[in-house]
């Protein structure tokens, strides 16, 4: 069974479902979460983010995690 990533994208303001095995195909600012369900996932990122749906809602320095949390990730490819 291929493991489905969820992740919130600060950019388009959703929930970004990425298929396990394919290359994530959104390029834009997101985090993915550890979880089994998109329920999950959105539990998580109001915990780390609360209501916030786009980046420029977020704290300056959640702001700076997430894109740094991007930059990582470009940075593995």
């Amino acid at each position: 069974m291929r493991k489905t990533i969820y992740a919130w994208c600060f950019d388009h303001g959703i929930m970004h479902r990425f298929h396990g095995g394919d290359e994530p195909w959104c390029t834009a600012r997101w985090v993915a979460f550890t979880a089994t369900t998109a329920e999950e996932a959105h539990a998580a990122k109001t915990k780390a983010y609360g209501d916030a749906r786009f980046l420029h809602e977020l704290p300056a320095s959640k702001q700076l995690e997430v894109i740094e949390i991007g930059g990582a990730r470009q940075n593995t490819r």
